[in-house]
């Protein structure tokens, strides 16, 4: 149409998948690169794998390239998972001497026992995963370009390739990482990179580029869809007229302390839309939002490493609720088990004496012990009642409102070396003492 038209009119539109991107990575360095879908993620991985070909610019990449860009890639179906790993090995220079002596390595890492005699098409996408991987790391590499495939894989499986990763980047090996999630970069990279819209928005530590990313992904998300609001002028004295003292210098207690962020109804009905599926309760009271602060007082779902922050629970009576009512919040793992528990009725806050109609906030602040990873918050108003027999414990006598999935957050791992042992839920200070035994 644009011939017949003489030029005169134009339909089709250029789309560049990158443009102007430049950045240098030493020999040894690890880089993280995050961004949206469609930012130019994994274009930009298939240039440096010499996949494609840019139509621009020039790529100098020196070393043994191996790369996980996409979910089997670069097998063939028809074809074995043992007659893969020896076409696999020869396209990446090995010799057949080199191949054989990788395959029973490779063959146990990827845990396929007898599939490996079965061909690749009859495999489903957590095989195809684990092959794929164990292929690009046994295969010598001195560069390895990792992309999102790893997500496919199951727990286990992710932790292993993570474990195999770090061992390589111990070696010296050069690593390109594209994920989602800034956390991965933060722990696994020294630099980052961030996409948007096949250009470089932001180049710098992964630390940096981490937390921009992340910021920008939390704002998004409080957003949830809903135009920018004014905040409710009902919620401008929430701080000052909730029950309990002002003690932000005890970080068990409550504190009752201003805080930068205000009501923010565009989060609220996004935090509503996200608990309608699953909230019960009579309904006397209302959760409105769950917000996480850091130490710096920036509302946030990440959080660092053994670094105090404040969890605040914003909500409202509909009704008078009955004595001995509590807000309960809960902080669960990636399991979904309860790891810890806060009760305002601990710290002598009832919800009983509160005003109907008026939104309040009560603000929980804490020095976390949890070792990195990812945690969910669950919120929830009951009456509560002491337990016959176990001290400590309250048992719910009937729930007003409860929130499963109001909220998730990260502890991300430290940016500098630590002596520490950051396995499981909780990190502990212990101490070890040796005895030389007769």
């Amino acid at each position: 149409m644009e011939l017949l038209s003489a030029g005169r009119k134009q339909y089709a539109r250029e789309t560049r998948a990158l443009d102007d991107v430049s950045f240098a990575l030493e020999k040894g360095g690890r880089l993280g690169i995050v961004g949206e879908n469609g930012s130019g993620k994994s274009t930009l991985l298939k240039v440096l794998a010499r996949v494609l070909t840019p139509s621009s610019g020039t790529v100098q990449v020196s070393g043994r390239v191996s790369a996980l860009l996409e979910l089997g890639a670069g097998f063939n179906p028809e074809l074995t998972g043992r007659e893969n790993i020896s076409q696999f090995g020869l396209l990446h220079g090995m010799s057949r001497e080199q191949i054989e002596a990788a395959q029973p390595e490779i063959i146990q890492f990827s845990e396929l026992r007898d599939a490996i005699d079965h061909p690749v098409k009859t495999y489903s996408s957590g095989m195809a995963v684990r092959l794929g991987f164990a292929c690009a790391v046994y295969v010598q590499p001195d560069i390895l370009i990792v992309d999102e495939a790893l997500s496919v894989g199951d727990a286990y499986f992710q932790n292993k390739c993570l474990h195999k990763i770090r061992s390589m980047l111990d070696g010296g090996v050069t690593f390109i990482y594209v994920t989602h999630a800034a956390d991965a970069i933060r722990s696994l990279c020294n630099q980052g990179l961030w996409m948007e819209k096949g250009r470089v928005r932001l180049c710098g530590s992964s630390t940096e580029v981490g937390a921009g990313y992340q910021r920008e992904i939390f704002n998004r998300m409080v957003k949830g869809g809903y135009a920018d609001a004014a905040p409710d002028p009902a919620g401008r004295d929430a701080d000052s007229e909730g029950a309990g003292g002002d003690d932000a210098a005890a970080p068990a207690r409550a504190s009752h302390a201003p805080l930068a962020g205000e009501f923010d109804s565009a989060s609220a009905s996004a935090f509503g839309d996200r608990v309608a599926p699953m909230r019960t309760g009579s309904g006397e009271a209302r959760i409105l939002d769950i917000v996480l602060y850091d130490d710096d007082g920036n509302a946030t779902d990440s959080v660092a490493f053994r670094r105090p922050h404040r969890l605040r629970v914003i909500f409202s009576l509909k009704a008078p609720v009955p004595p001995n009512t509590s807000l309960n919040v809960g902080i669960a793992d990636n399991s979904g088990k309860q790891v810890c528990h806060f009760s305002s009725l601990v710290q002598d806050i009832d919800l009983a004496n509160l005003d109907v109609g008026a939104p309040y906030s009560i603000e929980f602040d804490y020095h976390p012990t949890l070792c990195p990873g990812e945690y969910g918050i669950t919120a929830g108003i009951s009456s509560m009642v002491d337990h016959p027999s176990r001290h400590g414990q309250m048992v719910v006598d009937s729930v007003v409102d409860y929130c499963a999935g109001g909220q998730r957050f990260s502890i991300r791992f430290p940016d500098y070396p630590l002596k520490a042992d950051l396995w499981g839920v909780v990190a502990i200070d212990y101490s070890a003492d040796l005895t030389k035994l007769d």
